[in-house]
């Protein structure tokens, strides 16, 4: 037994290690011992870019990058690889390396853009490798910053997100069905469909959102008021049909989903108040408020805002909680929660400080449900 704790710790080690790799090849913040945070961000006169990475356990394929090709352009791509573990790493990596050498010494062609031949290219090294079941779904764009004027090419990522300032509410559009890459061999995709590229314009005050599956299939379990899992037994449904928008009869659990994270970004951005609905929960009366009245509606607010009440989506307090059960808060979701969330004191009482790793913190006495996979978000504020 002892041999075997002694692997675990040790394998334990080489996946938080593996996480600090990763982090490597996504632009975030550093503190100052060098060490990569969860929030990377760039700004300037004609636009915002903010993104957010919390691994779930162990190394995955989640992967975003915005690179600035000229004082007009710049290049950026969201990647997320089937799977988790060493292989989809691995292929992170290496669309994280062709992405960054096609990009180097870049400058507009007369002949113009054309970020198809990337796709194409990402494609036809991945499906050589013959990574079995495994492929990446992603999404680049150049942008031209000053005009708005974009050119998106996607390989199996085909809905954009897009908080509309002329409509003041969220969107979303579809570009032309393309497979991700890795899947088949391009002669085959160019028979088809193929991967297109596409041209639009953002305007002043749109914000595009870039996510992984992460977030809309973060998922919570349904308990009772023992707190015991259960599942949806409404007495007015039959089986496996829709309940309340969220889930179906039968189900153990619900996702976050798209129309919550529509809700509060529109929320945000109109400095409201807004509610998480749990269905199922253990404490049916019970109102989750986050107030956003002093905030200004920048992307920053707004992701931090998504990943904040994603956090108190997947959390409940047991009365019956010990010292002994804990979590773990990025600090700046902390600091974050402090400001909006009107429950704060009530679930986080027990706070526990971490010297040996100062960009978390830690509560006692409280529970979460898992976080199954990476929560990995960019958003680009067009100004």
């Amino acid at each position: 037994m002892t041999q075997g704790l002694v692997k675990a710790a040790a394998a334990n080690k080489d996946l938080i290690v593996g996480k600090e790799v990763q982090k490597m090849f996504i632009p975030l913040e550093k503190d100052a011992a060098g060490k990569k945070g969860s929030t990377g961000f760039e700004t300037n006169d004609h636009i915002d870019f903010f993104g957010y990475y919390e691994g779930a356990k162990g190394v995955s394929g989640d992967y975003f990058d915005f690179i600035k090709l000229d004082n007009d352009h710049y290049a950026v791509i969201k990647c997320d690889v089937a799977g988790k573990g060493v292989p989809a790493a691995l292929i992170m990596v290496e669309v994280a390396t062709i992405f960054t050498d096609y990009f180097r010494g870049w400058s507009l062609e007369p002949g113009g853009i054309h970020i198809d031949q990337l796709v194409y290219k990402i494609n036809d090294t991945l499906e050589e490798r013959g990574f079995k079941g495994r492929f990446a779904a992603l999404i680049i764009i150049i942008l031209n910053i000053k005009t708005g004027v974009s050119y998106f090419c996607h390989a199996g990522d085909q809905l954009l997100h897009l908080f509309s300032s002329q409509k003041n509410k969220m969107t979303q559009s579809s570009l032309p069905e393309a497979p991700a890459t890795g899947m088949f061999d391009s002669e085959l995709i160019q028979m088809q469909s193929g991967y297109q590229q596409i041209k639009k314009i953002l305007q002043s005050g749109d914000i595009l959102f870039l996510f992984s599956d992460g977030f809309d299939e973060s998922k919570r379990m349904f308990r009772n008021e023992q707190f015991a899992l259960i599942s949806c037994n409404e007495p007015s449904l039959k089986d496996g049909e829709v309940h309340n928008g969220t889930h179906k009869k039968g189900d153990e659990s619900e996702e976050f989903g798209l129309h919550r994270m529509y809700s509060l970004i529109e929320t945000v951005k109109n400095r409201g108040t807004y509610i998480l609905k749990k269905e199922h929960t253990s404490l049916s009366d019970e109102e989750l408020a986050f107030d956003f009245s002093n905030q200004n509606g920048a992307v920053r607010d707004i992701i931090m805002a998504l990943v904040s009440v994603e956090k108190i989506y997947r959390i409940y307090k047991n009365p019956a909680a010990t010292a002994d059960e804990r979590i773990l808060v990025d600090q700046k979701v902390d600091e974050f929660l402090k400001r909006h969330f009107l429950q704060y004191g009530n679930y986080f009482s027990h706070r526990i400080e971490l010297p040996e790793n100062p960009g978390y913190v830690s509560f006692s006495h409280i529970n979460e449900d898992e976080q199954y996979d990476d929560l990995t978000i960019l958003g680009i504020a067009k100004k």
